[in-house]
């Protein structure tokens, strides 16, 4: 006659032993390491990586404003830049060796994203910020931007006053110059933004555009700003990086007028900066690292910043209204929050044509 089995009861050592296997687990995941470090108060190692130094007033100063503030959080952080003329596999070694001896890595530019793309799934252990792009990974947390928004205000104000001022300096020939340092996925994202803004308040406005090919080229900024103006373009858009300065002296030397990218620009042409269309990346740096530092870190998370949550903007406009007195166009003010107030509540949508993800794959 065969015995029934005894039905297992799990003793209260057996759910001790299982509490402590549990607990094994959660140590042994790619981000424990980070989250302990962080609450056991010894400073998590930070790296910002640069393709090329701050100095240009704009995107690269921005993002160090952002690790400035971070240093008041219990890490240890530090600037990276790439060597100078870094080919593409120089690149992709100088994340290789920055991933492999920090906690957490930010990256910021189109050739950084692409090496993190290729390599994040080889530091599982370390995180990653991705800035400006969207890259879907466990160890990766992007915060980007709906820039096209704050370029599409800022299209608008130029093409009023291209077309209804008459400014010293303004012409007949209703001609807006964009100034680029590379054809990119963001830049063109931007210059898209600007022309319907332009083109919604004169839809014969023109907006010719240059590319110089290089961020770094500083000669190639005003080379570039010459052939604008020459071409009948009284403000200029500068998004070239270290070209915007020798632009800036171009259009000084010409009487034009320009909008600033990433920063306040008022200071570096007073009177002549009609605005600035900034996104703010010293607040992306920030909400990165505080998120790693505190435990928070959120992988495959894409977070968008906009002009709803004050994320992106133009600049207040105060600066060049008074300089230019009466002949700022009658009721540009009042027409720029009517677009500001359409673009926060979905009615007027933009076209993004930033890549939506660089990668899903890991």
């Amino acid at each position: 006659m065969r015995h029934s089995e005894s039905p297992f009861v799990p003793s209260p050592v057996f759910f001790l032993l299982c509490l402590i296997l549990l607990a094994l687990c959660a140590t042994s995941s790619p981000y424990a390491a980070e989250t302990a470090t962080a609450a056991g108060g010894h400073p998590l190692r930070v790296a910002l990586l640069l393709e090329h130094p701050g100095g240009d007033g704009g995107w690269n100063d921005a993002l160090l404003r952002g690790l400035e503030r971070a240093r008041q959080l219990p890490v240890a952080a530090e600037v990276l830049v790439a060597p100078a003329q870094a080919d593409t596999a120089a690149i992709q070694e100088f994340f290789r060796n920055a991933a492999s001896s920090h906690d957490l890595v930010l990256v910021a530019s189109d050739r950084l994203h692409e090496a993190l793309r290729n390599n994040a799934a080889n530091y599982r252990r370390t995180l990653f910020g991705c800035i400006d792009a969207g890259i879907r990974a466990p160890n990766i947390m992007c915060i980007t931007f709906a820039d096209e928004q704050a370029a599409y205000l800022a299209g608008a104000a130029a093409a009023m006053i291209t077309t209804q001022t008459s400014l010293p300096g303004i012409n007949a020939d209703r001609t807006i110059g964009w100034l680029s340092g590379q054809d990119v996925p963001a830049m063109r994202s931007l210059l898209n933004g600007f022309v319907e803004g332009a083109r919604l308040v004169d839809p014969e406005v023109r907006v010719i555009n240059r590319i110089t090919g290089s961020f770094t080229d500083a000669a190639a900024g005003g080379k570039a700003a010459s052939e604008l103006l020459d071409q009948g373009a009284d403000i200029l858009v500068l998004a070239s990086g270290l070209g915007n300065g020798p632009a800036l002296e171009e259009a000084a030397k010409r009487g034009a007028y320009v909008i600033g990218l990433d920063g306040n620009q008022d200071g570096r042409l007073p009177g002549r900066v009609i605005t600035s269309i900034v996104k703010k990346a010293d607040d992306a740096v920030y909400d990165l690292v505080a998120a790693a530092a505190s435990g928070n870190f959120k992988g495959k998370e894409i977070l968008v910043r906009d002009l709803k949550n004050g994320g992106v903007d133009i600049t207040d406009m105060g600066p060049f209204r008074t300089w230019a007195g009466k002949n700022v166009p009658a009721g540009m003010d009042r027409r720029l929050r009517e677009l500001r107030g359409e673009l926060e509540n979905g009615g007027i949508r933009l076209k993004s044509l930033r890549e939506r993800t660089l990668c899903d794959c890991l």
